[in-house]
């Protein structure tokens, strides 16, 4: 397939808890090529970093965190599009790699939650987007319903 036009873009997706599955809020980068086709490089997630009893435990205390791209965990609720240029592509993908490096503590609602709600905040407002208040204590589909409609 040959495309004259491609054109970057962040996506921002949110998932509602469900007997099987936990909420989640998780960035993806990638190129929409012409006829709409989006093309993802990277998805990505903040996760406590260890199992059941960690994620448990985040809910009480702060545990380690990891960014993560678990492709096997990409079912969302809503999600908003932004096309950016390439300037704001590349400081998304810092964004994730500050991420990524400093492996930050993880809790679901310990100092305003750093987890997968939190990420996004801090990826939509790298490209200055409009952010709403209380990422890391806001469910997340809840909160990416809430960046989709400042934006």
């Amino acid at each position: 397939m040959n495309s004259t036009s491609k054109f970057p873009f962040v996506s921002f997706q949110g998932r509602k808890a469900a007997i099987d599955s936990v909420g989640h809020a998780f960035v993806g980068v990638g190129v929409q090529i012409e006829e709409g086709l989006r093309v993802y490089l990277h998805l990505f997630g903040l996760y406590p970093d260890g199992g059941t009893l960690t994620a448990v435990k985040s809910v009480f205390t702060s545990v380690s965190g990891k960014l993560d791209e678990k492709w096997t965990d990409l079912v969302w609720d809503t999600d908003l599009i932004v096309t950016v240029d390439e300037d704001q592509f590349k400081l998304v993908l810092k964004e994730f790699d500050i991420w990524s490096e400093s492996g930050p503590d993880y809790s679901l609602l310990n100092n305003d939650g750093i987890n997968c709600s939190a990420l996004a905040a801090a990826v939509a407002g790298s490209i200055n987007m409009k952010v709403p208040d209380g990422a890391g204590s806001t469910r997340p589909w809840k909160f990416i319903e809430a960046l989709k409609a400042l934006q």
